[in-house]
């Protein structure tokens, strides 16, 4: 069926969702949360509406995702400064220095760096922890940053070419979740519940937070597991663990899919490969350097989190203050060892048991999670493909509500925590409806 067969209502739901996209893309300002709330939600809607459509081809919406996507390439980010830290870390090591070893407030102050045009655009648009912190991103993330320097010294040009970069990898991503679903007989249109979803198109071509490359690495390494291809498997895997690392705690969920020799073989194996690629810029005198940086994430920053926000208030009411400094690594412990207990708990599973495990463990992890920013929520959307869950999909649209803590509105903090409380309370009955009864909230999710 093409695109001249589908029906007036598809091309109207259609035009829609890329007019909401479109306007979302083009509005330079998050400080305006109204305006935000209302395109993402008029583009989320259009995008379930789309989905819901039975007749609709893959084809055609193959053509709706090619329009989306050229509309996130050329949105300028202004969700997230981090893309300016990106690109300072690959031109830091096109001049030769290790990002590991240097903190850019320091760099700045020195020769050529000070005198630089294009070096100082890019600490100006660092946020003033970045400025003070080293890098945190690891090494196949950090060969990304390089290229993306390769061709000039113009934020504007680099940026596109990063934006490059992530689309073309989340393509070959893409294309193995559809092979993965085709290989289990699923409909292959279930790839575009990632595809097509607002908060994947915002965060990843659109703010270029690279979730979606590490989830690409992710999807292949698993495809490569299906087809008992060890090595290959174990090196995407490495792979995306050095874009991000969370895909560490999704490994134990292999070992009651592969059973414990095979997944002996592909953790040792993995493991060499990563520890191959964090040669490439750690080493006994800056190790340190990297790990106190990621470990801000555990002990100095709070942000749309659940069980530790209510702990933190709990630490506050004993001590007086809050107690981010302990709380925060306890809570990163305990939710480490619930990941544990899902991953091991019970006996053999087949793929697409596994892909469940993984989408509700991983839900779980982030429940006790210190920070859980909205570009976090892609893993699960990507693991969900393979399932007949709905509450990722559901999470997606809700968290995009946090952005209200950068916006003009509301004014009290209140109003934001009662915002996140919400979030919370409608993720966990949907997930509680579809563990039980077995059925997603939303239809297309089968």
């Amino acid at each position: 069926m093409n695109a001249e067969t589908q029906s007036w209502s598809t091309h109207l739901i259609s035009l829609l969702y890329l007019v909401f996209i479109g306007v979302l893309f083009s509005w330079a300002d998050r400080s305006n949360t109204l305006v935000l709330f209302i395109l993402f939600g008029g583009s989320f809607l259009g995008y379930a509406l789309l989905l819901y459509q039975k007749n609709v081809s893959f084809n055609y919406l193959i053509g709706v995702g090619v329009i989306a996507h050229l509309l996130a390439f050329f949105f300028i980010p202004y969700l997230s400064p981090d893309c300016y830290r990106f690109l300072w870390d690959g031109a830091l090591t096109w001049s030769g220095k290790n990002p590991v070893d240097h903190l850019p407030q320091d760099i700045i102050q020195q020769d050529p760096y000070t005198t630089n045009s294009y070096f100082r655009e890019l600490y100006s648009g660092l946020t003033d922890l970045s400025r003070r912190h080293y890098t945190c991103y690891p090494t196949v993330n950090q060969w990304y940053f390089v290229v993306a320097n390769t061709f000039s010294n113009s934020v504007a040009v680099n940026l596109l070419v990063l934006k490059a970069l992530i689309y073309l990898t989340q393509l070959v991503g893409l294309r193995y979740i559809i092979k993965i679903l085709e290989h289990f007989k699923m409909d292959p249109k279930k790839a575009f519940i990632l595809a097509l979803n607002p908060l994947w198109l915002v965060e990843t071509v659109g703010n270029l937070h690279f979730e979606g490359v590490m989830l690409s690495f992710f999807v292949i390494g698993l495809y490569f597991l299906i087809k008992e291809k060890w090595v290959l498997a174990s090196l995407f895997l490495a792979f995306a663990i050095h874009v991000k690392l969370v895909p560490i705690v999704l490994l134990p969920f292999l070992f009651r899919y592969l059973g414990w020799a095979k997944s002996a073989v592909v953790y040792s194996i993995t493991g060499v490969f990563i520890a191959l690629l964090a040669i490439v810029y750690l080493r006994l005198d800056n190790y340190m350097n990297f790990l106190n940086s990621l470990e801000l994430y555990f002990r100095a920053f709070e942000f749309n989190s659940s069980i530790y926000h209510h702990y933190l208030q709990y630490g506050k009411d004993i001590y007086g203050w809050l107690r981010t400094d302990i709380y925060g690594e306890r809570m990163s412990r305990l939710g480490m060892y619930v990941i544990l207990a899902v991953a091991f708990f019970g006996g053999k599973r087949d793929f697409k048991t596994m892909a469940s495990y993984m989408t509700v463990g991983l839900v779980l992890y982030y429940l006790f999670a210190t920070t859980v920013h909205p570009w976090y929520v892609l893993t699960i959307l990507g693991l969900s493909v393979f399932t007949r869950f709905s509450f990722g999909i559901i999470w997606s649209g809700l968290i995009f509500m946090t952005y209200v803590a950068y916006g003009d509105w509301p004014k009290d903090t209140d109003t934001f925590f009662w915002m996140v409380q919400i979030e919370y309370a409608i993720l966990l009955a949907v997930m509680l409806y579809e563990l039980i009864w077995r059925k997603p909230v939303l239809r297309f999710a089968a």
